[in-house]
């Protein structure tokens, strides 16, 4: 695994920086992982969804008539 042998390499480069250099490192990764998580869309809620498009089937009655418009574009 290239990540593995990748993530290795990064440790062992760590493990040679004085500790004030490691905490600064490790404030920075805490700083990337937190504002990369802010940028991720909102989830939706299912529920949300309750509702949408009903206003579609306000004016038609019966569905196979929806349907029958719908086939004849």
């Amino acid at each position: 695994m290239a990540t593995s042998a990748n993530i290795n390499d990064i440790l062992s480069q760590v493990k040679r920086l004085d500790k004030e250099d490691q905490l600064t490192l490790l404030q920075r990764m805490a700083h990337l992982l937190k504002s990369s998580e802010s940028q991720k869309p909102p989830s939706v809620r299912l529920t949300a969804l309750s509702g949408l498009g009903s206003d579609i089937w306000k004016s038609v009655d019966i569905i196979d008539q929806y349907l029958d418009e719908e086939r004849q574009w």
